[in-house]
């Protein structure tokens, strides 16, 4: 029981509920043996990282003697060892290398960022402090509660105004409702015939295009009515606030207005007929759910409904796009230039936002992404440690597991020395005063034996190296060479035949010499 609150006997759970998931790990593979990198990454990013982020936006915010941060040193200090522990297992790296490198080449968020974001989608999900409670707390100079903790540090980032954003409710619409009309046709060919046998069947039905478009970090909506050559339009906000797939939604609102405008003209119609290019807007519309975007669907639903009360049924079509429909040619264009684009990169004005607009929950969640990508990017940039790693990786990137691909845990592991330096080589032990290590130079004595000696130089092993590497493009690069997979695969083949290390040694071979 955690009789003071300082959230100390949570950590300390946490901490044993890990260290007995890695210990699990490790029983699953070793430096040289057993499941592949990948697959060990996935089973820690499942299994470890829920139980160390468990509560996180209770326990991260506690401002309980934390010194005005959000949580001690100690307390992250702890985590990263967790996470800097799992990562060895994970790529069989040396201890020596640093909890920098180790993150970046196992592409693994650093815990500090993944408590922000942590964080951030929380509180996206659960919604902010009341204001009420928070101007009172101020007044009384209290301490923080965690939900204000975190809306002030998405501020302090320059983040989305979280109490503008969409409010889900638990259901749109009741179990019973009837929507529109849906079709999906299986592929573009039946569509696009399709298409033109409603247009000759149905000449008494309003027909409408939509369509929803980013460009330029910007959302538009539009609808086209072929039948009433007009068009409406909106502009939906930058990306942080819409997605293409609310300007897509938004289309279909429109298009929607237009028949109701229709018909309260007086014209007699025998159905709408809304045709747009993105199935997931339309799937959707036929079954709304209480998820980003809701606000969207619930506004369309109303239509819907008023539409049909008025004896005006609503069929929502699928096109595809880009083929050469007319209609959806024009709500494409007309999407785009909601947002304020032209066609000749020109300029011009954007289209009115919708009377209702609200961020959504995604790109709460997308903003958190980004931002906690490019605090990553940040520190690794001003980061002293893991310089080895930075040569190959200036940024973080997944492109260093995707590295692994086909390769065995043994072959990972070779990798991830060979990149972080951190390897059996004369130089890294030498300069680590191992036992029995007396000289750092190579065997060959033109040099000390490091990575890109042994890779790129060493007389000893020059008939090996032109036999395995030949006419690699790169192969006198050392970041070329521990940055591509075809080339990292020739490496470390390379590495493997020159027997100098002993972790790695092939018995096969020996037995052969």
């Amino acid at each position: 029981m955690d009789s003071t609150l300082t959230w100390k006997q949570h950590i300390d759970e946490i901490q044993r509920k890990v260290t007995k998931t890695v210990n699990a790990l490790s029983s699953l593979g070793g430096s040289t043996w057993g499941v592949a990198m990948r697959e060990m990454r996935k089973i820690y990013k499942g299994v470890a990282v829920p139980q160390m982020m468990y509560a996180c936006s209770a326990w991260s915010n506690a401002n309980w003697r934390t010194r005005d941060k959000p949580y001690t040193e100690r307390t992250l200090s702890k985590l990263q060892s967790l996470q800097a522990r799992a990562s060895r297992v994970i790529s069989g790296a040396y201890k020596a290398a640093s909890i920098p490198a180790l993150d970046v080449e196992t592409y693994l968020l650093p815990v500090e960022q993944q408590i922000f974001k942590h964080n951030v989608d929380t509180l996206g999900r659960v919604g902010p402090a009341e204001r009420r409670h928070t101007e009172e707390e101020a007044r009384r100079n209290k301490k923080k509660s965690p939900r204000r903790a975190i809306e002030q540090a998405i501020r302090d980032r320059q983040g989305p105004d979280i109490r503008r954003q969409e409010h889900i409710v638990p259901y749109i619409v009741p179990p019973w409702w009837q929507g529109p009309q849906t079709f999906i046709e299986t592929n573009t060919e039946e569509a696009q015939i399709k298409h033109e046998q409603i247009i000759q069947d149905e000449p008494d039905a309003v027909h409408i295009y939509t369509d929803g478009s980013g460009i330029g970090g910007h959302i538009g909506a539009a609808a086209v009515c072929t039948t009433t050559q007009e068009t409406k339009s909106a502009y939906m906000g930058d990306d942080t606030t819409s997605t293409v797939y609310a300007g897509e939604l938004q289309g279909i609102s429109l298009a929607l207005q237009i028949a109701q405008e229709d018909r309260s003209r007086g014209n007699s119609r025998s159905k709408v007929l809304i045709y747009t290019d993105n199935q997931a807007a339309i799937r959707s519309t036929a079954k709304p759910k209480g998820k980003s975007g809701a606000y969207l669907l619930t506004s369309i639903a109303k239509q819907i409904d008023e539409l049909q009360l008025q004896g005006l049924n609503t069929e929502i079509r699928w096109v595809p796009a880009h083929i050469g429909i007319q209609g959806n040619e024009e709500a494409d264009r007309a999407a785009k230039e909601a947002t304020g684009w032209r066609e000749g990169d020109l300029t011009g004005p954007k289209a009115a936002e919708p009377q209702q607009l609200y961020p959504l929950r995604s790109t709460m969640k997308t903003w958190s992404h980004k931002e906690t990508m490019m605090s990553w990017e940040r520190d690794w940039i001003s980061e002293t440690r893991g310089r080895a790693s930075f040569r190959h990786t200036p940024k973080p990137s997944r492109k260093v597991v995707d590295l692994h691909d086909g390769l065995s845990k043994k072959h990972s592991a070779l990798l991830t020395q060979l990149r972080t330096e951190k390897i059996g080589l004369k130089d890294f032990l030498y300069n680590r005063k191992i036992p029995g290590i007396s000289s750092n130079r190579c065997p060959c004595g033109s040099d000390r034996q490091t990575v890109a000696h042994v890779l790129l130089r060493c007389r000893q092993h020059r008939q090996l190296r032109d036999q395995e590497l030949g006419r690699l493009r790169g192969r006198n690069n050392l970041r070329k060479l521990l940055n591509e997979r075809k080339a990292a695969a020739k490496a470390i083949k390379f590495i493997e035949l020159t027997q100098i290390l002993g972790q790695f040694q092939d018995r096969d071979l020996n037995r052969q010499s």
